[in-house]
């Protein structure tokens, strides 16, 4: 049996999402919202602006639907819940490295994120990069008093 601490210090291992985007139009997205995906196979991309690209297609004024998928179901082969794609795969201007999934109907509605917290998270860049980010997002150190 394992420790409390032993169990800490795995469960951010065993518990990693990676984010999702599906890009659509925004009738279509209100229709996925209430009833869920249609199609056989969903496509979606962990950079949100190949999503909108996509959906672009389909509409001017594209959306784009947040997916968190578990890490460890999305597979290079086959049989897996998730599969990633050979296209769309790059590096973005952060430096960080996206690529494209394929999913089931079902287990994309179920991994769909259903209202959005408002929170506007910085985005995880390597530190090379963080010149580039805007102002907003650029991280704040403070400095702490000097002792007596």
């Amino acid at each position: 049996m394992k420790s409390f601490n032993q169990f800490i210090n795995e469960a951010p291992k065993k518990l990693r999402f990676t984010r999702l985007y599906h890009g659509t139009s925004p009738e279509s997205a209100e229709k996925i919202k209430k009833h869920g995906f249609k199609s056989l196979e969903v496509y979606a991309s962990t950079s949100r602006g190949i999503a909108s690209g996509f959906g672009a297609r389909y509409s001017e004024k594209p959306k784009t639907l947040e997916l968190l998928v578990p890490t460890k179901s999305i597979k290079p082969n086959v049989p897996a819940k998730a599969v990633k794609t050979d296209g769309q795969r790059g590096t973005d201007i952060w430096g960080k490295d996206h690529f494209s999934v394929a999913m089931d109907r079902d287990y994309a509605t179920k991994k769909r994120v259903k209202d959005s917290s408002g929170i506007v998270r910085a985005p995880k860049t390597e530190k090379e990069f963080h010149h580039l980010l805007p102002k907003a997002f650029q991280r704040k150190t403070k400095t702490q008093p000097k002792r007596k």
